[in-house]
């Protein structure tokens, strides 16, 4: 079983753009409302590809009946601590003309700490030996910045494995609980350790220090130059695929869906990076916040292309 952890979700809404001016009236050509938040993103991309997923997480207000309503439609088993305030709506500005994917997020809603420790007792009331728990995303206010790093802890001595997608101090604390997998980007990486990196093999480096934590499987993702996976006795670089990429919301979710889907299924390295790459690569070619199709992933899964470092 896999079960995501999205502390902060919220409402996405996503609008085409052609062509955007500031000071100027622009006109929306499409729009998009998604449950939204990186933990339900993953969910979403399990659930399309056949695999058995829990959501769960925080919500409140109309925008959180409105994601519960979208994961039933979905047919998403979640259990989420109704908390009080208005789950936030996130907003996705895609302009088609200058090739811009831009966002405009809120801050989320208060959350006690009551709430906090009955969200525990939920997380891991249904998880057992072997299972995967993502822990991804953003935390809102009343949320201290070590709670990924306590969940992780507790989820050590069940034997849990944990997959954990964060930025900033979050992936800094958690980090010292030793995750199973990590997936930082380059951005991520360099708000790490203080500094941009010129050099690929510099990133490459950087990343494997993180080995000293605990930390089992690495993924680091580099957009457009693909992506390195990383064991301490694997070095693998993953080749982008060349597609017509309509939206890039979300694709890192998509990718920690697959890593997730290799990890409870105690898949070989090559099955995992390929199913990874291949469910990034499909939410890629999809509108707003969709995650790639099952049918997608099938055909981009043939032409996914890596090799050892």
């Amino acid at each position: 079983m896999i079960k995501t952890l999205t502390l902060n979700p919220a409402l996405d809404k996503t609008i085409i753009v052609e062509d955007f001016k500031l000071d100027s009236l622009n006109r929306i050509k499409k729009v998009f409302r998604d449950a939204g938040g990186k933990g339900i993103n993953v969910s979403k991309m399990i659930n399309n590809l056949g695999g058995i997923t829990t959501a769960s997480g925080f919500l409140g207000g109309d925008a959180g009946s409105f994601i519960r309503k979208e994961l039933e439609k979905e047919n998403i088993k979640h259990h989420f601590i109704e908390v009080e305030g208005e789950t936030r709506t996130n907003l996705k500005m895609v302009d088609k003309s200058q090739n811009t994917f831009t966002d405009i997020n809120e801050k989320g809603v208060y959350v006690s700490n009551d709430k906090i420790i009955e969200l525990k007792k939920e997380l891991f009331s249904d998880l057992k030996k072997g299972d995967v728990l993502v822990l991804s995303g953003s935390v809102p206010d009343g949320v201290k910045n070590n709670i990924y790093q306590e969940i992780i802890e507790i989820a050590h001595q069940q034997e849990i494995k944990t997959i954990l997608d964060a930025d900033g101090v979050l992936f800094e604390n958690a980090l010292k609980a030793g995750p199973s997998l990590i997936k930082p980007n380059e951005h991520e990486l360099a708000l790490y350790y203080g500094g941009d990196f010129n050099k690929e093999e510099d990133m490459i480096e950087a990343a494997k220090g993180f080995f000293r934590y605990g930390v089992e499987i690495i993924m680091l993702s580099l957009g457009e130059q693909g992506a390195v996976f990383l064991t301490k006795d694997e070095e693998i670089k993953i080749e982008a695929l060349k597609l017509d990429v309509k939206s890039t919301v979300g694709a890192g979710d998509a990718m920690v869906a697959g890593l997730a889907i290799g990890l409870d299924n105690n898949f070989a390295t090559s099955e995992m990076i390929t199913l990874a790459a291949a469910c990034s690569s499909a939410s890629l070619i999809n509108d707003g916040t969709e995650m790639g199709k099952k049918e997608d992933v099938d055909n981009l899964k043939e032409k996914i292309r890596y090799y050892y470092i």
